[in-house]
Formats: C-alpha cells, structure tokens, sequence
C-alpha cells in the first residue's frame, strides 16, 4: 500500500499516527478520534475549514454517524486503495460503503506533527445509493 522503501523515523510516526487514527474511526469511538488532533489543527473539506477540536468534532460526528462502528458491522466499511508518506506528509486515495451510501473514491491529506495531525483534507466522490440486499435480489429475479 505504501511507498516500498525504508521509512524515515518522520515517516514511520506518520504512519504509525495514521494506523491509529484508522483503527479509531473504523472503531466509530470519536473521543479517540480526537486525540490525533490539537487546537491548532485544521480539517478541511468540501464543506468548509474547520479549525480546533470543537470544529473538528462536528466533522467527524457526521462522518461517523454515517458510518457508524464499522467493526461491529454498522457499515461494510472503508479501505484505503493507495498510501504514500514522504516526511510528514501522508496520502490515501480509499472507497467505502456507509450504512446508505458508496463512495467510489475518496482521498486524504494528513500534515503530522509529533503524534497529531497538524493539517488534514478530506475529499470524496459524489456518494450513490447503496442497494439493499432485497433490492438486488428484486433486480436479479426475472419478471
């Protein structure tokens, strides 16, 4: 997924950051969410400039209420397609399913400083409806 070459420390604490950040979000726990990021961080997305824990908060609440626990199995989930890391600086491109809806492709940008997120974007596709399974199996069933 990630470059293929020996990772500076920089890099490995990006990474490192970035895996428990997933592990938080995937957990739908925004509390631990929030610790990747300080009063001085900024998230910014289609929807704004978000800036401080309070401002950030009200990103990710809807994020996750979208998606809810997707280790419970609230939502089939996000997967990272692409990761690059070059210093503090780190890269996804990703896909996912919520509870409602998919998103054919999404991508991340993360600034890390020291165990936080100093900068992150956040950017995706027009998300679709997701089908029910009783809706595909209406679509299969010959009339």
């Amino acid at each position: 997924m990630s470059d293929q070459k020996k990772h500076t420390r920089q890099e490995q604490n990006a990474l490192a950051l970035f895996e428990r950040h997933f592990a938080a979000f995937k957990s739908g726990n925004i509390e631990s969410v929030l610790r990747d990021f300080g009063e001085n961080s900024v998230v910014v997305t289609p929807d704004g400039v978000f800036q401080g824990i309070e401002q950030i908060r009200t990103v990710y609440d809807g994020l996750l209420a979208e998606f809810g626990n997707i280790d419970r199995g609230d939502s089939p989930g996000l997967w990272v397609d692409t990761m690059h890391v070059r210093d503090e600086l780190l890269f996804i491109t990703w896909h996912a399913e919520s509870k409602g809806l998919v998103f054919p492709f999404g991508t991340d940008t993360f600034i890390c400083k020291g165990d936080r997120f100093l900068r992150q974007s956040i950017s995706f596709s027009s998300p679709l409806q997701r089908m029910s399974a009783s809706a595909i199996r209406a679509d299969s069933v010959p009339a």
